[in-house]
């Protein structure tokens, strides 16, 4: 995991790179459990890096989708 001290988002970007991370876990796993996603997201005790490694490329991803397409909007289809 490569840590980058000067790199900085703001809280809406940060909001809006967790609703792509979840999107992608989801897409990725199939899975909507929350347990799921909370216990691989976390750390390993004494390290700095994810349990589940794909979380890390999840969130920088995120970060670079929300920085080049912006928000995930809901689209409502009428019927």
């Amino acid at each position: 995991m490569k840590h980058e001290p000067n790199e900085q988002i703001t809280k809406k970007e940060g909001y809006e790179a967790m609703l792509y991370v979840l999107k992608a876990y989801w897409e990725n796993s199939g899975s909507n459990d929350l347990t799921d996603i909370l216990s691989g997201g976390e750390y390993w005790k004494g390290t700095d890096e994810p349990a589940d490694s794909a979380f890390w490329a999840y969130w920088t991803d995120a970060i670079d989708k929300v920085r080049k397409d912006g928000p995930m909007f809901k689209v409502f289809v009428e019927k």
